[in-house]
């Protein structure tokens, strides 16, 4: 054959290598942020919203490729997974086909400059800009640098194939896009209070709920689990490798191990698979069995609906799920138009509040007082009072959490920071922080499900996004494992869960307008809100209600999918949680 160095510089293959079809599968699409439309929060992003699954038909190999042709048609073929990758293998030296392992994780390349070469004869040469790595667990992680491979290959019967593939995959943005769906895998905080959600990217198709089943047994990603526990006992499998739908149901039957789950864990078993499976909008029930032996579950039947386990939701929120802001100091709340004080001494303004906070119960505050040091709690009664918890030198705003547990970050002098947590009539409990990066913290939310903190961080010329979790283990808390999210924001002031898994954080991208953006917790998606007329000072937000922004001139705005529009005059918005 004859050998073409040099071919071409751009890896294009995917354009003329692969016939893309859209099949739709009933996916719900989790937190992958659509581009355009209305922004979805909360359960109707989760289990409401259907996703196409874009297929890709790869190109198997054609007489007389070069080798530089070879290797770019395998870059894309490796987007179709129909088959174990049978078409990607198909350009693998026969010696080669049964030894790749393309699920053990995927580098992220951005295709534009993108180059293969070829360096030598059967030598060729793959470079390109590394955006993001995927974990075999679907860990989904930011990168950067330079991602190159060099491919050996040789002669096959007159035909180049390749000697020794990449570990994994060789992705582009798109492909992921096109071949992966994010999903959440459930599971209960270390007191069975709550299910939390473990965002992962999943290759989808036909069989997804086999895949969800399986995924969600191997247990939480090492990343989320120090912060969770799962019920499945140890060695749970499925008793045949299938979890097929049939009209509605999910057929789950696990080996005998699942048997020791009895009671209250059987319970949490159930919910976490239901809850799972629910984010396929074709889904009605889930059917649990051991060894073809139903599970017994107290309060379940042997169908368990795709709306059982209400009660551990992680999108938990306020009884009345009222919007609370400060005006003249005073706690309000907004019902109707109106700016109805709340009951006790907060609602009072005999005590100027900023930066509030209301139970998830909707029957406790906290918030700081004018300094910004001291941090103040009391109960929405009327005869409630403002107790000091805690004096610090510069307090971040605080949170609540579903376990009735108040967050906030002191900013002391020294530069160091030091995390508290404060519960009912408890003295303020100090946390341990590890991994967290050197800077000014500028916010701490932590999530509803108590399980993972936002965070803000100010280093470098810029502010960060980082996702941390909170640990605890015997009577400890400690927050650790923060990493960065949405890379591409560089300016963040403020941030707010929106949902269990997507927070609206209030940033910009380089040069462009400080605005609300929704990011989901991978930091995979990202979409702009917009601006409004003047310039935003903080976000708030909460599971299926609308994102809220007070701004510099003593407004508050909110969120009406398709714009903003003006709510009240006050400041520091705020939903239950």
């Amino acid at each position: 054959m004859r050998s073409r160095p040099h071919r071409r510089a751009a890896v294009r293959a995917a354009a003329h290598a692969a016939v893309i079809l859209v099949v739709g599968l009933g996916l719900a699409g989790c937190a992958s942020i659509p581009t355009s439309g209305p922004v979805q929060q909360g359960a109707e992003v989760r289990s409401e919203r259907d996703d196409p699954f874009i297929r890709v038909i790869a190109r198997p190999p054609r007489p007389g490729l070069t080798a530089t042709e070879v290797v770019q048609g395998f870059l894309a073929a490796s987007a179709s997974f129909d088959d174990d990758h049978s078409v990607a293998r198909a350009y693998l030296a026969p010696e080669s086909r049964a030894g790749w392992d393309p699920l053990v994780g995927t580098v992220v390349y951005q295709d534009g400059g993108a180059t293969v070469r070829e360096a030598a004869t059967g030598r060729v040469v793959f470079s390109a800009a590394r955006t993001a790595t995927v974990s075999a667990r679907g860990e989904y992680l930011a990168a950067s640098g330079t991602e190159q491979t060099a491919f050996r290959l040789r002669q096959v019967q007159g035909e180049w194939r390749i000697v020794d593939p990449p570990t994994g995959l060789l992705l582009t943005r798109l492909d992921v896009d096109r071949a992966y769906r994010t999903f959440d895998l459930f599971f209960p905080d270390p007191s069975r209070t709550v299910l939390v959600p473990n965002q992962v990217l999943l290759p989808v198709g036909p069989g997804v709920s086999t895949t969800l089943v399986r995924a969600l047994l191997e247990g939480p990603t090492p990343w989320l689990a120090p912060a969770v526990r799962t019920a499945f006992p140890a060695g749970t499998a499925l008793a045949v490798d299938s979890a097929p739908l049939q009209d509605g149901v999910v057929l789950v039957d696990l080996t005998e191990p699942a048997a020791q789950a009895v009671g209250s864990e059987a319970a949490a078993l159930s919910a976490q698979l239901v809850w799972t499976l629910r984010q396929l909008s074709d889904v009605s029930g889930v059917a649990i069995t051991v060894e073809g032996v139903p599970l017994a579950v107290p309060g379940a039947g042997q169908v368990q609906p795709r709306g059982a386990w209400p009660q551990v939701d992680p999108d938990v929120v306020g009884p009345s799920a009222s919007t609370f802001l400060v005006s003249g100091g005073a706690l309000v709340a907004a019902r109707d138009g109106d700016l109805v004080p709340v009951p006790g001494a907060a609602g009072t303004g005999g005590t100027q509040l900023t930066a509030p906070a209301v139970s998830v119960a909707e029957d406790r505050m906290a918030a700081l007082d004018g300094t910004g040091t001291r941090l103040l709690v009391g109960p929405l009664t009327a005869d409630g009072v403002l107790r000091q918890v805690l004096t610090g030198t510069a307090l971040t705003a605080p949170t609540w959490d579903v376990l009735d547990t108040v967050w906030t970050a002191d900013r002391r002098a020294d530069g160091s920071v030091a995390v508290w947590s404060v519960q009912a009539a408890a003295a303020p409990r100090q946390a341990a922080v590890d991994d967290l990066p050197a800077g000014r913290v500028v916010a701490l939310v932590v999530a509803r499900d108590g399980a993972r903190a936002a965070v803000v961080v100010e280093r470098g010329g810029g502010r960060v996004l980082l996702l941390g979790r909170v640990e605890r283990d015997d009577g400890t808390v400690r927050l650790a494992g923060f990493r960065q999210v949405a890379a591409v924001l560089t300016d963040v002031r403020d941030v707010a869960w929106g949902s269990a898994d997507t927070l609206v954080v209030l940033g910009r991208s380089g040069s462009g307008v400080l605005q609300p953006v929704v990011v989901d917790v991978s930091g995979l998606a990202v979409r702009q809100l917009g601006t409004v007329a003047a310039e935003i000072t903080s976000v708030a937000a909460a599971p299926g209600l609308p994102t809220l922004a007070a701004t510099v001139d003593g407004r508050v705005w909110q969120s009406t999918g398709v714009g903003w529009s003006e709510l009240a005059p006050g400041r520091d918005p705020t939903y239950p949680g």
